[in-house]
């Protein structure tokens, strides 16, 4: 298993970074082992709904199905995707401090196939590239893109 939790202070109004964080089709803007995201599900963004992803992981494309599991504005949002052999469940906390927030990322993952011989190298690696997402993500949203 996959299991990891980091942090970041962004200087943003909660409710903006929240309203960002919680729409599947922003994952592109900021991750970037997400190439695109899709809704499936009709209807807003919310407890259920569901979306498709593509992407790349380890050099090779991976596309998935996720759903929102966890929806409590404007402090707490997570998925849960399957992609290939590959699930995970990612969460948000946000808590609020000063003029913005402290967001941490959590995420548990359950690798199979031939990702579960590489479970430790990709560990190390996801936990990496989320870190570099977060930079990424403090940057862009603290320059005021919604």
């Amino acid at each position: 298993m996959i299991q990891f939790e980091i942090s970041t202070l962004i200087d943003r109004p909660v409710q903006e970074i929240y309203t960002f964080l919680s729409n599947p089709l922003n994952l592109p803007r900021w991750q970037t082992m997400i190439l695109d995201v899709q809704q499936i599900s009709k209807g807003p963004m919310g407890p259920g709904a569901t979306f498709s992803t593509r992407g790349e992981m380890l050099g090779r494309r991976i596309e998935g199905i996720g759903e929102i599991v966890e929806f409590e504005p404007p402090l707490k949002f997570g998925y849960q995707a399957s992609a290939g052999p590959i699930t995970v469940r990612v969460g948000f906390a946000l808590k609020p401090v000063g003029s913005g927030a402290k967001v941490t990322l959590s995420a548990r993952g359950e690798p199979g196939g031939m990702f579960k011989l590489a479970e430790g190298m990709l560990g190390r690696q996801v936990k990496s590239q989320m870190e570099e997402n977060l930079v990424r993500l403090k940057r862009l949203l603290e320059s005021g893109v919604s």
